[in-house]
Formats: structure tokens, sequence, C-alpha cells
């Protein structure tokens, strides 16, 4: 399941110095079903899928070294059990990263409904997957069942991908509107000092506001470029290019950092007028 491990990553990671991820509760101390309580859940099936795949590889190698009845049934068990878990570990894995969507600043409803119809179909396709596993009669018809979920699992990489793509985007747009808005106060500031008479000589804020302009500018244009990028990411699904996209949104973000770090300056020097 090496795809399945590349797509899981981004979960619980900061993702361009954004924290997608939120406080890890205890059951206890939560009775909202949010996205706390839903990493904890794909993180505890995970494990379960980890034990189970160890246990399925132990019986697999005993089966293919004794041939015995006993170790054949014991090998059907140990399939079923670790598919059974490894269907768990998707459905979580998306229920997961549904509400981590819900949560995201910057996102259409549209677009997060569309996403939403698109993640329920693959947990309801893995729903049905798990539950019909039990009924194989043979380690034939379990090894049918596992490439037919690797197969769907093409589906869930596209969609999965989208949405770790859609949150971050989403957030930097929200970072750059701030951005833009504090340049407008600044520029407001600056007409109410001209027509204050006052002495302060404002020129340097002004060349100031126009290196933060270009940073907005430069910062959106890496976003397109993701935004590009992204387009053959969702065709061809895949971490090399998830990574590329992150990285072209990561670009876009120092940008702002560095337009943030212009604004500052600004603040200081206004504070002293």
């Amino acid at each position: 399941m090496k795809k399945l491990k590349n797509i899981a990553v981004a979960v619980s990671l900061v993702v361009l110095g954004i924290a997608v991820s939120s406080r890890i509760v205890n059951a206890q101390e939560s009775e909202t079903f949010d996205f706390a309580r839903a990493y904890e859940d794909y993180v505890f099936t995970l494990d379960t899928y980890n034990d189970a795949h160890s246990e399925y590889v132990l019986a697999r190698a005993q089966f293919l070294q004794a041939g015995t009845l006993v170790s054949q049934t014991k090998a059907r068990e140990s399939t079923a059990a670790m598919l059974i878990a490894r269907d768990n570990v998707v459905i979580t894995y998306l229920t997961a990263l549904r509400l981590r969507l819900a949560e995201a600043e910057n996102v259409s409803d549209g677009t997060k409904q569309g996403l939403y119809n698109r993640m329920d179909s693959e947990i309801d396709w893995y729903q049905n997957h798990r539950d019909r596993i039990s009924s194989a009669g043979s380690l034939s018809d379990l090894v049918s069942d596992s490439k037919e979920a690797e197969s769907r699992f093409k589906t869930v990489q596209s969609v999965a991908y989208e949405v770790l793509v859609t949150i971050p985007t989403g957030k930097v747009g929200v970072l750059r509107s701030q951005l833009d808005s504090n340049v407008d106060a600044v520029r407001a500031k600056i007409s109410e000092i001209r027509a204050s008479g006052s002495n302060f000589d404002v020129s340097l804020i002004d060349r100031w506001t126009l290196e933060i302009d270009n940073k907005i500018v430069r910062s959106l244009d890496k976003e397109i470029e993701a935004q590009t990028q992204s387009a053959s990411l969702f065709k061809t699904p895949g971490l090399n290019s998830y990574n590329s996209v992150i990285f072209k949104l990561q670009e876009s973000l120092q940008f702002m950092r560095e337009g943030n770090d212009f604004m500052k300056e600004i603040i200081r020097t206004l504070r002293s007028t």
C-alpha cells in the first residue's frame, strides 16, 4: 500500500507554514465529531491496518511454506482482516479530509460541495467493498477484491490531492487579501497625513507600498503557476506532482511574508509620526 501511505502524509502536516491540523483531543474532551476526532479515528485505523498487514505477511509466508489446509485457512482469515482494515483506512482518511475541508477558508460553497460529493461517493464505495469481504470464499476471491480496491484507489487519489491543494490555496488567498487591505489602510493614512499639512515626508512610505504591491503581484503569479500545475496533478495524481504544486504555493507565501515585513516597517514608521 505504498500509494496509500503517500496520499496519507498530508493530513496532519503543516502546509506552507499554515497549520492544517487541529489539536488532537481525547474522545471524552469533545462530543463534537470534528477534524480532530476524525483524525484520531484515522490514526487508530492506520495502526490497526499495520498490525493486520504484519499478520497477513506472516500467515502468507507460512501458507507458502507449509501448504496445509490449516495454513490456508489462516492465510485467508488474515488476508480478509487486512483488506477490511485497509478499506477502513481509506474511509477514515477521506472522512478526516472532508472535515478538514469544512474548516477551510476562502473556498466557495460550490467547490466544497463538489468535493464533498466526490469524497462521499468514495467512502460509500469502500464501505460496500469492506462489508462484502467477509463473504469471500477463497484466497483467489480475496485477491480479486484486493485488486478491485487498488484500482479504485486511483479515484481516491484524484479527489484527495485536489482537496489537499484547495485548502492551502484558499489560505494563501486569505493572507493576500489581508495584505491588500493593510496596503489600502496605509495609503489612506498617507493621504490623511498629506491633507493635514504635516511636514512628515511620506515619500519613503509611498515607495514601500509600491514594493508591497510588487510582492503581492509576484505572489499571485506563483499561485497561478500552482493552479496550472494543479490541472496536471488532478489528471495524473502523484506525490511528486503534489509536492511541485505545494512548492509553488510556498513561493507565493514567501512573497507575502516579505510584503508583511515591509508592512511592519511602515507601521513602525507611521507610529513615530
